[in-house]
């Protein structure tokens, strides 16, 4: 069973709703060439189709209308993580993600967990998580290479959140209204 942690400071914990919104619609995939169809909010239950965008950073090539991409396969989110709770020690606890298991088809057997949470220190951070092995023939027979290849994915979706949140203005009271459009066109919500 191969396991990683992969953890990384994002900032201030004021990017806590805009990281909250990127990791449970999707968009820290997205931020790192990971597809996921279809994209709706993480809920529990939720089977989606990944494909790895083979040209990433740059946009998927399109041929005959079709984004040329690389089967990764599906998977089921199995839990998702939406909590800010105060503790007995009146600290205010926010953490936001999900967990998903690949489903049969998939490059990996296993579960993967995204998580953004606000430490004590107010300080805002991404955690990937997996433990899987690989699930396909050609991976089992070289598995050191995927296990290389989990970990520049997990720092691959960390990074690419934190160039997401870079992008945007600086946190304040009005400023979160005008960036809904770039975590999803309007479709997703900020609270």
């Amino acid at each position: 069973m191969n396991r990683l942690e992969h953890t990384l400071d994002l900032g201030s914990a004021e990017l806590f709703p805009l990281a909250r919104e990127a990791i449970l619609t999707w968009k820290l995939q997205e931020s790192a060439g990971v597809i996921a169809r279809p994209v709706r909010r993480a809920h529990v239950g939720q089977i989606v189709d990944l494909w790895l965008n083979p040209v990433w950073p740059r946009r998927a090539v399109r041929l005959r209308g079709r984004e040329l991409s690389v089967p990764v396969g599906p998977c089921e989110v199995v839990e998702v993580i939406d909590t800010e709770v105060t503790d007995e020690e009146r600290q205010f606890q926010r953490a936001a993600g999900f967990v998903y298991r690949t489903l049969p088809g998939h490059l990996e057997s296993g579960e993967q967990t995204f998580l953004v949470t606000v430490s004590s220190d107010d300080r805002l951070r991404v955690t990937i998580t997996s433990e899987s092995v690989p699930g396909h023939p050609l991976l089992k027979a070289f598995a050191p290479l995927s296990v290389a290849a989990q970990k520049m994915m997990a720092a691959r979706y960390a990074t690419g959140l934190k160039r997401m949140l870079q992008r945007l203005p600086s946190p304040g009271p009005s400023s979160l209204h005008g960036r809904q459009h770039i975590l999803g066109e309007g479709q997703h919500r900020i609270q």
